[in-house]
């Protein structure tokens, strides 16, 4: 049975719809938000040079990294006082991840 087909990443500044379905890889990462700077649990979605983010698999994107334009990936343990965190640069900002532990997968 496959699964409904997920609404397209819309870019609000330049109007041009994303598809995201038939992605390289999708799964749940911890991003750090950009103005409240909490952590929040969002689905990501891996498609040639671009990383789509939004709540839920089956939801329409809600951002995108455009991993081309990347300048750094490195270990951000200390940086965000997370373990199993790292950072995403681009020369527009940076962008905090953290991955589960097992621990963490089973109780969350």
């Amino acid at each position: 049975m496959s699964r409904l087909a997920r609404p397209p990443y819309i870019d609000t500044t330049t109007g041009i719809a994303y598809d995201t379905d038939k992605a390289e890889f999708e799964g749940y990462l911890t991003k750090q938000s950009m103005w409240l700077r909490d952590w929040r649990r969002r689905y990501f979605i891996l498609k040639g040079s671009r990383l789509f983010f939004a709540k839920t698999p089956y939801e329409a994107p809600h951002g995108m990294i455009d991993l081309s334009r990347c300048t750094t990936v490195k270990s951000a343990d200390l940086k965000a006082h997370k373990k199993h965190s790292f950072e995403i640069s681009t020369p527009d900002t940076t962008f905090y991840f953290m991955q589960m532990t097992k621990k963490q997968k089973m109780i969350g």
